[in-house]
């Protein structure tokens, strides 16, 4: 980046770990499992300036440098880009070091949260609802995706666990020191991009899912709305489409076709495995029966193919 002087460093706060094993671990909800690290509360002493408290994603990573420099480049970058002035984005605003060592980071901590992922899963959540929740996810992919910035922001691990809900409903966009920004060569590509690594098709199919010389998935807006699309796919579904065999995949999707389902969501569906661009079809969703997955589930399309 030309003007790499003007990103400032995030501001630190250090803390012992005696300090550290006095503080209240977040309860994920049911469902949740943080492979990444430990979620922490962080204590009076420090909160947001409008007086929240924060929250502390304690990596631990000291043995991989490395991975913390390029997140704290990120972020850095995040915290002095137009994409700050976006609340839809819970972006990390504090270095953590613990006993000297950099060990995670702190952002504002959403109260009475519920995660995306779960409501999205629930048997006990009404179709009507997910519909909602997947337009409002479509609408925050689209308001990243406009904001007018040198280098543009990609979700990398854009899943459907990385985001929540907060107390007024408002969707919010976490976990993002796994995200990436293109344009600044200091800023290396993450290491988890759940659907992308998952779909052993993807990187074959489609030079327009790229990989660096190493092999691994430079994100951009067609992997971001790939994985948006799959997110879709697999609330109608109720199964993990993204990891089909490509005929099974369209199998299903011609069995859609067959239940009234707008063509042009199938076909949306059908362009991730194409060098067609990729959409964003938060607008399509409305239109879909609210009774659908009684009848879309990926058991009952096996059943009606068996006879």
């Amino acid at each position: 980046m030309e003007k790499e002087e003007e990103i400032k460093e995030l501001k630190i706060i250090h803390l012992r770990m005696y300090q550290v094993r006095k503080l209240e671990e977040l309860k994920l909800s049911r469902g949740i499992f943080n492979t990444e690290g430990l979620m922490l509360i962080l204590n009076k002493d420090y909160r947001t300036q409008d007086g929240s408290r924060m929250l502390f994603k304690y990596l631990d990573l000291q043995d991989i440098p490395e991975i913390m420099n390029n997140k704290t480049k990120l972020l850095s970058y995040l915290n002095n880009s137009p994409y700050k002035e976006l609340d839809d984005l819970i972006i990390p605003e504090y270095q953590m070091y613990v006993d000297g060592f950099h060990s995670g980071f702190a952002m504002p901590l959403i109260e009475n949260h519920k995660n995306l992922g779960v409501l999205l899963h629930s048997s006990k959540v009404p179709f009507k609802r997910k519909k909602e929740l997947l337009i409002k996810l479509g609408n925050l992919i689209d308001k990243v995706d406009r904001v007018d910035s040198p280098n543009k922001m990609f979700f990398g691990d854009l899943n459907e666990y990385n985001f929540i809900l907060n107390s007024d409903d408002e969707l919010k966009a976490i976990d993002l020191d796994s995200s990436y920004v293109e344009g600044i060569p200091e800023i290396t590509p993450p290491s988890l991009v759940y659907y992308l690594l998952n779909n052993k098709y993807l990187g074959d199919l489609c030079a327009k899912y790229r990989k660096n010389e190493d092999g691994k998935f430079v994100p951009n807006m067609d992997s971001d709305l790939y994985s948006y699309n799959m997110i879709i796919l697999n609330t109608i579904a109720r199964h993990s489409m993204f990891k089909e065999e490509i005929d099974t995949y369209y199998y299903y999707l011609h069995f859609l076709e067959k239940l009234g389902v707008d063509s042009r969501l199938i076909e949306s569906f059908m362009n991730i495995y194409t060098n067609k661009g990729n959409i964003n079809p938060r607008d399509l969703i409305e239109g879909i029966d609210d009774t659908l997955t009684h009848r879309s589930s990926f058991k009952q399309f096996q059943k009606k193919r068996a006879k």
